[in-house]
């Protein structure tokens, strides 16, 4: 059965005749061969500013979707380095109805249907234009968060932003190591070839909740509830923490994960 949230997702389409070189010399996701797919934008230290997928026009421009960034701060991480190069990037969220689906792929004639595996189940981010038809089957952002949740997919930025590496999150399968120079990607090259990680997400059950501290029973500090759901979370502990261990009445599980596409 076809279940939709209505999303905040912004919307900005990148164009000009530099916009797919400069777009691969920018996002951790080599875009050559493929038509859509997730892209990290990192700082030169390796943290994550933000999450996009990018779609591919048939016309050479570029659709950029953010769940989490405005379209102006978008804009702003996108389009910090562009100095002469042929890059315009334009807000067109008020263009588009935008959903986020999953139950069953949705058929909306008109509509832009993108796949995405970041919630844990089958979902769809759709487009509709903004005179198109609704979606039918109208659920909660708490029943989908609870889905990812449960799934032990991470999300940013509540469980990997500016403080994080993406590999601290299971954020590899949006990381390219050889695509060649991004912004960054100097530091993702050397933590994966030295593994030189201090913490990792992992799964949590128990009583958990957004920010909780995590202790050992000396008191020491190994972690943080970056997301919860019930009694299922994902935590950011210490990668000394063995899989299984005991904090008060928190487990802990397997690391986190976002599955390739």
């Amino acid at each position: 059965m076809l279940r939709h949230v209505s999303a905040n997702t912004s919307v900005v389409r990148v164009t000009g005749e530099d916009a797919a070189a400069f777009l691969q010399g920018q996002c951790t996701a080599d875009l050559r061969h493929v038509a859509l797919t997730d892209a990290l934008w990192l700082n030169r230290k390796g943290r994550v500013l933000a999450h996009t997928v990018v779609a591919k026009e048939a016309d050479g421009s570029f659709l950029l979707l953010c769940p989490h960034l405005s379209a102006a701060d978008l804009i702003a991480v996108v389009t910090a380095n562009v100095i002469a190069d042929d890059v315009v990037a334009a807000d067109e969220s008020s263009a588009w109805r935008r959903y986020v689906a999953w139950g069953a792929e949705p058929n909306l004639p008109g509509a832009k249907v993108f796949a995405t595996k970041r919630f844990g189940v089958a979902a769809w981010d759709v487009l509709v234009s903004a005179g198109g038809a609704s979606l039918a089957g109208p659920a909660s952002l708490a029943e989908l968060e609870s889905l990812r949740v449960a799934a032990g997919v991470p999300a940013v930025p509540a469980d990997c932003g500016a403080n994080e590496f993406p590999q601290e999150c299971g954020l590899e399968a949006w990381v390219s190591y050889a695509k060649g120079c991004y912004l960054g990607q100097e530091v993702m090259a050397r933590i994966q070839s030295m593994g030189s990680l201090r913490r990792i997400l992992r799964r949590v059950t128990g009583t958990v909740v957004v920010g909780q501290e995590l202790k050992t029973p000396e008191g020491k500090v190994v972690g943080a509830v970056r997301s919860a759901a019930g009694e299922a979370g994902l935590a950011l502990v210490s990668v000394d923490l063995a899989e299984g261990a005991l904090l008060g009445d928190v487990r802990i599980g397997s690391p986190a994960q976002m599955p390739a596409r």
